[in-house]
């Protein structure tokens, strides 16, 4: 599978990543940096390292009495990534770790600011035009689930044959779906947080995978955190495609 989370750079790198390693328990290797669409394009990938907060619990005997002593420690964590820096500016990376600071962002953008220059920032994504985009571009398509938030305590979601492609066109919260993208079905899922995973193809070539960010991936990315839909009224009848009977 691969997943992560997607970050802009407030502005494009100067220049593509480098490796790096400090004392500090910082590393960040560049496996791989490839060209792409007529020079266009430059993909890299790579592992990034660093050491993330963590608590810690003990248990204490006393006697007949049990105590539990809770302290903080660091924690060394890895994580891969795929990015494109000095031309849209984004990366694609496994958020884990949340940061004590408000104003820094979760690891590991947090250390790929210090890597790449500019600071980073993760991103909302619009589902439900991912979907539209599908649609209109007359692809082959299906849809595995659709989630939709009415309001704060009203969440529907559709699974299987019950998520419809009328629900997904309108889906704010996150979808999953197959679509069939340069002669590759792709299968994947994608939330407003920003997060996406794909699971078919199980690996795709880092430069493949930039390309995918690059075309259908960043058309539906924002900053904004409160987009609104403009749904689109649902048939009043499943079609022989959604139902998924035989004509």
């Amino acid at each position: 599978m691969i997943a992560g989370q997607l970050a802009f750079l407030a502005e494009p790198a100067a220049d593509p990543l480098e490796s790096h390693h400090d004392q500090t328990g910082r590393a960040l290797e560049v496996e791989e940096t490839q060209t792409y669409l007529g020079d266009d394009l430059t993909i890299q990938s790579g592992l990034v390292a660093g050491e993330v907060p963590q608590e810690e619990e003990r248990v204490l005997l006393d006697g007949h009495e049990i105590e539990t002593e809770t302290r903080k420690v660091t924690r060394r964590v890895a994580s891969e990534w795929v990015a494109d820096v000095d031309g849209e500016g984004w990366i694609l990376a496994e958020r884990t770790h949340s940061s004590d600071l408000d104003h820094e962002p979760d690891w590991p953008f947090n250390d790929f600011s210090r890597f790449a220059g500019p600071e980073i920032a993760p991103v909302r994504l619009k589902p439900w035009e991912f979907v539209r985009n599908q649609r209109d571009a007359n692809r082959e398509w299906t849809v595995e689930m659709a989630t939709h938030e009415s309001n704060l305590d009203d969440v529907s979601i559709e699974w299987g044959h019950g998520a419809l492609k009328s629900k997904a066109v309108n889906a704010d919260v996150g979808v999953a779906l197959t679509t069939f993208w340069h002669e590759t079905h792709i299968r994947l899922v994608i939330y407003a947080s920003g997060y996406l995973a794909i699971w078919e193809p199980a690996e795709m070539p880092p430069e493949e995978l930039g390309r995918f960010v690059d075309e259908e991936i960043l058309p539906i990315a924002t900053f904004a955190d409160d987009v609104e839909v403009d749904e689109e009224q649902e048939a009043e009848q499943v079609t022989l495609e959604e139902s998924g009977a035989e004509a």
